[in-house]
């Protein structure tokens, strides 16, 4: 009784770590601008980096003023050429206090984060600044996942634990027992996954639930990772079904050992390992894990079971003497491998003792720990005392009375396998109280004379970029340097070579910011580092910048794909399992012929595409610039002004200002197209008008081409 009073006290203090808040996602890497930043002016856009690739779907940014009203563009996209950077334009706003709300869906382990954060523009009062710092910090926990993970959990840990155990523990255990057992972790199994399915494509709708009528319902069913890791387990647990309602045999019950195998495994790719450094070894070690804690638990439960099934028999009570050394053997190689691999899995996901103590993936790391100690003390006490008990003692009564200790003690330990793993599935709906990813850059670095020169440019894009060198001689920061500067030429030769020096930041680090590498290309990029009474060092680096691919993974090939399979399992399961001809047309090839058909609409049906910008036609050569001015002074400054920063003589008298359209203008921040379509249709929202009727789609072209040459040098 104490033990299960000790047990339901445990249950509460996990629950009540889950109701705790939940901070923001360390999965955000960095923001532009930056959490609570106080800017002059107001920023073109808005610039987030994750630590995963993104679903472009189901991922987005909506950035509110204080009125909760949207001034973004509302054109928010993940990045084609780099699925870690999301971005959102933004109107030309007022002095005030604005958040920036975002979801990721990240397309490597599927898991949905939410966030904000507010940053100030203009003149804005200290404290109205910190309370929506306070507001942005607490998001919503999400109950359902949760339970759904446990349940997916429970059940493949039965499946997997449930046949080795019945291969190496308890080969005689009368097979009905085993077979309902199986049964019952098939059935939550299956609700395990419809929940996992509708929660999961209801918070990337935003909508709590989402039923299979509803479009993000079918999109991430049909077109994300998640959902092709969902489809594999169908087809896997269509598989169990024909081997595990009927299993007699060793061969089905090694059969169903390794189909779940298979399901633990699609478990771990879309689990937080799936998003480490080095994703293939983090992936084996979740999935040796989870293979090892279904071993102990799962054959805890149908020892359980199978005790209390068998507890009025004759002679029991020898026989499962001669069972514990047995089992108590699996259960040492499972926890050994549990903690190698648990050490492995924490120093990656936690990291510190600091983060173990004061993030709520490491508190509920310690609750798992709090929890896995008395199962293995309750372990050693059935191995070392009841154990020799039951073959010393010859007294009927008192083998008796020992068997139903040993039985007690292992329902219990069922009881607190069940908690342990509620545990496991509040730190998979968490996130990581560290991250091994960084932001996206491009580094080298090469030996030149008696220096080591060291150059990185972050993140690494077309576009503006924070570019560092690091100039080393002999293992010493060299910081006397007269002159350290970059040469970027494209080889492709469609723009010409420029040049800059960096500034000295201390200790042998260079820097600048810019917008050098302004298109896709090969570049090369020679570093020059000039000093006093040596010879100038000149290297070169070879950087490529890949262009912007408009195609995304095909995932509905790859899910559909998978769907056949899962039909062709459904036909090979219930076939085998229907007696008369028309139960195996009405029941198996009906509805196997239904999934095939979904499978092939699936696999040809082409992914949703996204809104497309027209290319620009026209080179921004001199000419088409000189025209394009022309364009300009007739046309825009009177609100943009010369220089293009909204400080013309009708636009200092407009509210919002007009767009600073040097910002508008570096490379990377908006497509051609882009600008385009706003000269041609104007900005809701602003005075900003359409010049779709006065000017000619050429007069655009050439006016979005002298736009572009007012970006900053």
């Amino acid at each position: 009784m104490k033990l299960r009073i000790f047990s339901i006290t445990l249950t509460l203090f996990v629950l009540a770590i889950i109701a705790a808040p939940v901070f923001a996602h360390a999965s955000l890497l960095k923001s532009n601008p930056e959490a609570n930043a106080s800017l002059p002016r107001p920023p073109v856009q808005i610039e987030l980096f994750f630590s995963e690739a993104l679903e472009s779907s189901f991922s987005s940014i909506t950035v509110l003023n204080s009125d909760a009203a949207s001034v973004d563009s509302n054109d928010s996209r993940v990045d084609a050429a780099d699925s870690t950077r999301m971005t959102v334009s933004l109107r030309s706003i007022p002095d005030g206090v604005y958040t920036v709300s975002w979801k990721a869906l990240s397309s490597v382990d599927g898991h949905l984060t939410t966030g904000s954060f507010p940053f100030a523009v203009g003149n804005v009062v200290p404290s109205a600044l910190a309370a929506a710092d306070q507001a942005s910090k607490r998001i919503k926990f999400s109950f359902d996942e949760t339970i759904a993970r446990w349940l997916l959990f429970l059940s493949t840990t039965a499946l997997t634990g449930g046949a080795i155990f019945k291969i190496v523990v308890w080969r005689n255990l009368e097979s009905l027992i085993f077979n309902r057992l199986n049964l019952l972790a098939l059935i939550t199994l299956a609700l395990a996954n419809i929940l996992g399915l509708i929660s999961q494509a209801g918070q990337a709708s935003n909508t709590g639930f989402a039923l299979p009528w509803d479009i993000s319902f079918t999109g991430v069913l049909f077109a994300t990772r998640f959902g092709a890791l969902w489809i594999a387990r169908l087809a896997l647990s269509l598989l169990l079904v024909r081997f595990t309602i009927n299993s007699k045999s060793k061969r089905d019950h090694w059969i169903v050992f390794a189909i779940s195998l298979l399901l633990l495994l699609t478990i771990s790719l879309g689990s937080h390992a799936a998003a480490d450094a080095d994703a293939t070894l983090a992936i084996v070690n979740d999935w040796i894990h989870l293979v090892a804690a279904s071993v102990w638990v799962g054959g805890l439960i149908h020892f359980a079971v199978g005790l209390w099934a068998l507890r009025k028999a004759e002679g029991a009570s020898k026989d499962v003497a001669q069972l514990i050394p047995r089992f108590s053997a699996l259960a040492l190689i499972s926890v050994g491998t549990l903690i190698l691999t648990g050490l492995y899995a924490a120093v990656i996901r936690v990291g510190t003792l600091e983060a173990l103590n004061n993030t709520i993936y490491g508190r509920t790391l310690i609750v798992k720990l709090i929890i896995a100690l008395p199962m293995l003390a309750m372990g050693a006490i059935n191995l070392l005392v009841i154990t020799p008990g039951m073959k010393k003692t010859e007294n009927l009564a008192g083998l008796s009375d020992l068997l139903g200790l040993f039985r007690k003690i292992v329902t219990s330990e069922v009881t607190m396998g069940a908690v342990l793993l509620l545990s496991v599935a509040v730190l998979t709906s968490l996130p990581p109280a560290q991250t091994a990813s960084t932001l996206p850059s491009l580094t080298a670095q090469k030996n030149v004379d008696d220096l080591n020169v060291k150059v990185e440019f972050t993140p690494g894009r077309v576009g503006q970029n924070t570019f560092t060198v690091r100039v080393e001689a002999g293992g010493a920061p060299v910081t006397n340097a007269q002159e350290v500067r970059l040469q970027f030429t494209s080889t492709s030769g469609k723009v010409p070579p420029s040049k800059v020096q960096l500034a000295h930041q201390g200790g042998g680090v260079y820097t600048i910011k810019g917008t050098y590498l302004s298109l896709p290309d090969a570049w090369q990029v020679q570093a020059v580092v000039r000093r006093e009474n040596k010879f100038d060092a000149y290297t070169n680096f070879d950087f490529a910048l890949g262009a912007a691919s408009t195609q995304t993974y095909p995932w509905n090939r790859v899910n559909g794909g998978l769907l056949l399979a899962g039909a062709l399992a459904y036909l090979f399961a219930f076939v085998e399992l229907t007696r008369t001809r028309a139960q195996q047309i009405a029941f198996g090839l009906v509805p196997a012929f239904a999934l095939a058909w979904v499978s092939a609409t699936i696999f040809y049906n082409s992914p949703l595409a996204s809104r497309t910008l027209p290319v620009n036609p026209i080179a921004p050569n001199a000419d088409s610039v000189s025209i394009g001015k022309e364009l300009y002074e007739k046309n825009c400054v009177a609100c943009h002004g010369t220089s293009g920063k909204g400080d013309g003589a009708v636009g200092v008298t407009l509210n919002p200002r007009p767009a600073d359209l040097s910002l508008h203008a570096v490379p990377g921040v908006h497509p051609d197209g882009q600008l385009y379509d706003w000269v041609t249709n104007g900005f809701a929202g602003t005075a900003m008008p359409t010049f779709r009727q006065s000017l000619s789609d050429d007069q655009r072209w050439h006016l979005v081409n002298y736009i572009r040459a007012l970006a900053p040098k």
